[in-house]
């Protein structure tokens, strides 16, 4: 087979699951490709020059949480500028949907044991709004989601926005809970500000969080 840049169908597969999943019908074929050509200008390719090199291509990059993150980022990025950019006539185009246009930043931290500072796998990490864990941007993202020594103990979670609860909001409270069966529990209040300009870069970043071995454990 001739060489194929492995991150071409990756982009396209996740763009098609955005597209449907914000019920985007204002894109014609060239502004599809010009996402698809936005997000990969801006990731490293990956190429392969076999069959089997692809399949284990795909299920590699399938499991790369922090790669799938990129290009969703990238992908919201690239329609937001390319829904709204100035057609010929200049004239703005529509937003993607006038009424979702707000948007949370995604948040990144670490999980350590307070003696050793080393990972400290199977965490339970829960983000919590409203007493209940939140709605994920992205439905494949858990919540909760365990920590594993592979990603050094780190966690990311991206809330949906939801226009009916937080429309009025400035900024939405969350809770994140930490449970392990070895450690004390630990929980961190956050105050996360509404994004107006779809800025899909905006993390909010957590202090290292110390979970402390339960004695005896």
């Amino acid at each position: 087979m001739p060489v194929t840049n492995l991150m071409k169908d990756i982009v396209i597969n996740i763009l098609d699951e955005v597209l449907k999943k914000e019920q985007v019908k204002q894109l014609n074929g060239n502004g599809r490709d010009d996402i698809i050509a936005y997000v990969l200008n801006r990731v490293q390719p990956k190429y392969v020059t076999s069959e089997r090199g692809l399949l284990y291509g795909i299920l590699d990059a399938k499991y790369k949480v922090q790669q799938r993150v990129d290009i969703l980022f990238l992908i919201y990025e690239a329609i937001y500028q390319i829904m709204n950019r100035r057609d010929s006539t200049n004239a703005m185009k529509e937003p993607i949907n006038p009424e979702k246009n707000s948007y949370l930043p995604h948040i990144v931290g670490q999980v350590l044991d307070v003696g050793s500072l080393s990972v400290v796998p199977d965490v339970e990490v829960t983000l919590l709004h409203g007493g209940k864990p939140a709605e994920m941007v992205d439905p494949d993202w858990e919540n909760p989601y365990k920590t594993i020594e592979a990603t050094k103990g780190h966690f990311h979670f991206w809330p949906q926005y939801a226009e009916g609860s937080m429309g009025s909001l400035s900024h939405v409270p969350f809770t994140l809970i930490f449970k392990h069966d070895r450690c004390s529990a630990e929980k961190i209040d956050l105050n996360l500000e509404v994004v107006r300009h779809a800025d899909f870069g905006k993390s909010q970043f957590i202090p290292i969080v110390l979970m402390k071995s339960n004695e005896g454990a």
